[in-house]
């Protein structure tokens, strides 16, 4: 046996690479589909440029996704450009809890964790994904939000995500760079009718709102950029530094110009 593996053995390196490669692709295949470039049906429907003239003050594309603990923020690098942390705003006590989970509350509000933000010197832009914002709540958190944002001198330094793009326009009028949260669809597992449907969908969500940008995941970027080509796409993905698909993926999508703002673990 040994001699047979030397006197084969770049077969037997090209057979390790290979069944290698194969099972990253099949791993990773989500991946690997966006890798190659979709074609989209003709869609007439524009939504146009974005009618918000907030800014988002955003030194860097990379930033780091779920930062949800006192913790998480204590480990964020000086030097970091952005990040995302999940709320829910408490209208019966006018504050905004920080945690992912709907009914798993850690006790932590969003003012406890800026306090710890203002006490690093922290420059990092704020992602916020209000995960229970709606006409109910709209009013007392955007008022809230205010208050927060001038109490920690946060202008132009934070993001408002939300599934309802109808909500937003009341923050992005208030100065909040908005983003608009899509339906969860696949592109690349959908017919032309379905895609036809999803952009349609999307637009007319969109088209009467003042929202800054669109944000999805990593799967839908291309079908946002494009039919929607006039609105910055926000979106995440997974990190795998054993992964070559993963590698290749990351630096295609980093150097992707209409995706601005791409959330890592």
């Amino acid at each position: 046996m040994l001699h047979w593996i030397v006197n084969n053995k770049y077969k037997l390196m090209a057979c390790i690479i290979g069944l290698y490669l194969l099972v990253d692709v099949l791993q990773h295949k989500g991946q690997t589909r966006v890798l190659f470039p979709k074609k989209y049906p003709a869609n007439s429907a524009y939504a146009g440029k974005p009618l918000s003239k907030a800014v988002l003050d955003n030194s860097s594309k990379d930033w780091k996704k779920g930062i949800n603990t006192k913790t998480g923020l204590q480990a964020l690098p000086l030097t970091a450009g952005g990040f995302e942390t999940d709320v829910y705003f408490d209208a019966e006590d006018n504050h905004f809890d920080v945690h992912h989970d709907q009914n798993n509350s850690t006790g932590l509000n969003l003012e406890s964790l800026l306090e710890i933000y203002q006490q690093k010197k922290l420059t990092a832009a704020i992602w916020l994904d209000i995960k229970n914002l709606n006409n109910t709540v709209a009013d007392s958190a955007l008022h809230s939000l205010i208050q927060l944002r001038t109490k920690f001198n946060l202008h132009q330094k934070i993001l408002v995500e939300s599934q309802q793009a109808s909500v937003l326009t009341a923050f992005s009028d208030s100065g909040f760079y908005t983003s608009c949260y899509v339906p969860m669809f696949n592109p690349y597992r959908i017919n032309d009718a379905a895609l036809l449907y999803w952009a349609d969908s999307v637009g007319r969500s969109i088209r009467s709102t003042r929202v800054n940008a669109l944000s999805g995941y990593y799967f839908q970027m291309d079908f946002l950029s494009h039919y929607f080509p006039d609105y910055p796409v926000l979106t995440w993905i997974e990190n795998d530094p054993f992964s070559l698909v993963n590698q290749v993926f990351k630096a295609n999508i980093s150097g992707n110009k209409s995706i601005h703002i791409i959330l890592k673990p």
